[in-house]
């Protein structure tokens, strides 16, 4: 189950960049991610469910960015063009995209720490 609905995306979040048609599919991995990276835990917290929700929607807009392949390096609006940074070495990996948008919601909960409680 999605942390995040699309209505609480756009009217939330605030979020544009994903398509309804998009958005389940993209929320699922997105939290699918969360619960990996917070070992289960994040579903378990009543206390950072605002938290969870931007933070899924955070994660799934870096999902489309992935699937887009990397991050707009120029734009051309007239027969439209679009370049990817695929392979530039100074853009953030897939991976690195990922844990930041997780990081900037969930990073001062305690839900991405390691060790033991």
């Amino acid at each position: 189950m999605a942390y995040a609905t699309y209505d609480y995306y756009t009217s939330g979040y605030l979020g544009k960049s994903i398509p309804e048609a998009d958005f389940e599919r993209l929320s699922e991995r997105a939290s699918e991610y969360i619960d990996h990276v917070t070992f289960g835990r994040a579903q378990d917290y009543d206390d950072t469910t605002e938290l969870l929700k931007k933070a899924c929607c955070a994660v799934a807009e870096a999902y489309q960015l992935n699937e887009q392949g990397g991050s707009v390096v120029a734009e051309t609006v007239g027969k439209f063009t679009r370049n990817y940074a695929a392979g530039v070495s100074t853009m953030p990996t897939e991976s690195q995209r990922l844990y930041t948008a997780i990081n900037r919601y969930l990073g001062r909960t305690g839900r991405l720490y390691l060790g033991v409680e």
